[in-house]
């Protein structure tokens, strides 16, 4: 099978500006046998990511990011239905996703790095699986809930420094939980 993917061409260097001409679009064969475990996806949305920029460098600068190589496809994260599957828990027509979608129109990729999601969750706008009700509304959610401790009645007040932002600008309209009743009376939330 014949697909079209995305390729690092160059560097853009530690500090520069990335150009169209860092990247190049390039036909490619997939093999059309799949292994077990494997499921062949169709592209349906990729996201194009802040943190991609360190990527494209040799040096991404953090313990957890992997730099793309020179001449390989790029990766990010993706939204996709399956084709056909020996994967178990996929089936034709699924809508997936994964952190780790290759930039091409279709992939083989292990069952177990994608996720199915059920398309009615947002209304079958699925490009929102890589937004507001993916690993970005998750984040945002958690940073608000979890980290911030933000309780709704209590009274706080709430920075978020990043507000322009991917996971900033839902931060700020993520719905915190309810002030617990015993701890509402006493405060006069």
């Amino acid at each position: 099978m014949q697909v079209q993917r995305v390729v690092l061409h160059s560097r853009p260097g530690k500090n520069g500006a990335p150009v169209p001409e860092n990247f190049r679009v390039e036909e490619a064969t997939l093999a059309s046998d799949l292994q077990d475990g494997d499921v062949l996806v169709r592209t349906l949305y990729l996201s194009v990511d802040p943190y991609m920029r360190c990527r494209m460098n040799e040096d991404t600068g953090a313990d957890y990011l992997t730099p793309w190589q020179l001449a390989e496809c790029v990766d990010g994260g993706g939204v996709g239905v399956v084709e056909s599957s020996r994967c178990s828990t996929l089936t034709q027509g699924d809508v997936v996703t994964s952190f780790n979608w290759p930039w091409q129109t279709c992939a083989v990729m292990k069952g177990s790095v994608l996720q199915k999601v059920d398309p009615q969750l947002a209304d079958g706008r699925l490009s929102y699986f890589l937004g507001a009700i993916g690993l970005t509304g998750l984040t945002a959610l958690l940073g608000v809930r979890e980290k911030g401790h933000v309780i709704k009645g209590a009274k706080q007040t709430m920075v978020v420094s990043g507000a322009a932002g991917a996971c900033g600008c839902i931060a700020g309209q993520v719905n915190p939980p309810e002030l617990p009743k015993k701890l509402a009376g006493s405060t006069g939330a």
